[in-house]
């Protein structure tokens, strides 16, 4: 049988994979608490420290303390950790964050603040508009 760490980077890698297609710039931080560069995956552009979490028994409690330590107070960051029950060649990988990235995150797909026609946002637009074709114009 693997040993612990083994299992936990096999566990990294899966998830990196499935990380990858939309991040491609994130990356297994080997060695992770080490060095400098805590966490298990990193995604650079977004701030972004993942602890990942592949064990038998489930200790969210620990396991968030130990998430925002490695985040070191100021990056975002999030627990991946695979449902216990789940096989593993094809786990359930659940994500834990905090309320307050999770609303960050909300808002940023939130719908449009206007949802009706606005006589004064039509007409800032129309302002706007020919001020554009007069700099078009001009060049």
């Amino acid at each position: 049988m693997k040993n612990t760490r083994q299992k936990g980077r096999r566990f990294v890698k899966k998830a990196l994979e499935v990380i990858k297609q939309y991040f491609s710039d994130a990356y297994e931080v080997v060695g992770s608490g080490q060095g400098l560069e805590k966490g298990d995956i990193r995604i650079p552009h977004t701030d972004l420290v993942i602890e990942a979490k592949n064990h038998k028994t489930i200790s969210m409690a620990s396991w968030v303390t130990q998430s925002e330590r490695e985040g070191l107070g100021y990056n975002k960051c999030a627990l991946l950790w695979r449902h216990p029950k789940s096989p593993r060649d094809n786990p359930d990988m659940r994500v834990d964050i905090s309320l307050d990235f999770f609303m960050e995150l909300l808002k940023r797909y939130s719908e449009p603040v206007v949802k009706s026609d606005d006589r004064e946002m039509k007409y800032s637009l129309y302002r706007l508009k020919e001020a554009c074709n007069s700099v078009l114009k001009k060049l």
